[in-house]
């Protein structure tokens, strides 16, 4: 089942299952910035990702002597939630752990989704409350894909660009397990600095920042007026389009959480930018979305 929200400016909708936003539209023309998850190219639209971001070496991790199972990008995209608080504007989700859930994550949580629209933009937080007894250690992730409204299948320039708030010097590179290497690599740049939306920027897949070097990214159109910017106050920022394949969308993901280097057999607590609520508390963090006029 499907959710909206709405003001004077914009409407988004949000499905219960993995509390994903699917849609956000400008009011005063229908016009959709959000990727509609054509399964030709990728089927998804805004997966929140917990308790894991990324890929984990030979799909496990180790707690306390314990090895344990995970997927990639964790599991609470596939699961169902239920509406908390609809308040029109403003809508919040709710998520609980569950004995299925135990076999790969091993703590009693409560997740709260909030979607709330103020003006011309958007506000999501992702709230993680550790109802067990001893400190819980997780990554979370947001995954938002976007339109590219000046796709071009014969890509005779970018179809976009973007321009990032911080140091865009070098990137980390997913390959193996899609774990990354060691080493970083230079990213493309025009002559104004700006990062172009073409195939072979993603010639290695995804664009990883860590280290907290990014604070916001704008994308921007052909002729590199701003669309939409995504603020927040992550360590990793990662920008994917499927490896290779000229594709209509872009995804913009502020990670609190990174996958595995190649190669690591550590335990949890040093997985990269791991995270820890001890036992009653909880942890907040989001994202805005702002859209230009």
């Amino acid at each position: 089942m499907t959710h909206t929200i709405q003001n004077q400016y914009l409407r988004a909708t949000i499905d219960e299952m993995g509390a994903e936003l699917v849609s956000l539209q400008r009011l005063s023309d229908g016009h959709e910035y959000l990727w509609h998850g054509d399964a030709r190219w990728w089927h998804g639209h805004c997966p929140i990702l917990f308790p894991a971001t990324g890929g984990l070496w030979n799909g496990t991790y180790r707690h306390n002597g314990q090895t344990y199972t995970m997927p990639k990008h964790g599991f609470v995209r596939q699961m169902p939630w239920q509406v908390e608080k609809n308040e029109g504007h403003s809508l919040t989700l709710r998520c609980e752990s569950t004995h299925e859930t135990w076999a790969h994550f091993p703590w009693p949580f409560v997740l709260h989704a909030t979607f709330t629209l103020v003006g011309r933009q958007l506000a999501f937080t992702l709230t993680v409350v550790n109802g067990g007894h001893s400190p819980m250690y997780f990554q979370a992730g947001f995954h938002p894909a976007f339109v590219l409204p000046d796709f071009d299948e014969t890509e005779t320039e970018a179809d976009a660009y973007l321009r990032l708030q911080g140091d865009d010097s070098a990137v980390l590179r997913a390959t193996e397990q899609g774990c990354t290497e060691p080493d970083h690599f230079p990213v493309p740049h025009t002559a104004d600095g700006m990062v172009p939306v073409i195939t072979g920027t993603f010639a290695n897949e995804a664009l990883i920042f860590a280290e907290n070097r990014l604070k916001a990214a704008t994308l921007c159109n052909k002729q590199k007026q701003p669309i939409l910017t995504v603020t927040g106050q992550a360590p990793v920022w990662l920008f994917w389009s499927p490896q290779g394949v000229h594709t209509p969308f872009l995804c913009i993901e502020p990670w609190h959480g990174l996958c595995d280097p190649i190669g690591f057999e550590g335990p949890l607590t040093e997985r990269p930018y791991i995270n820890c609520a001890e036992p009653g508390t909880h942890w907040t963090q989001g994202f805005t979305i702002d859209i230009h006029e």
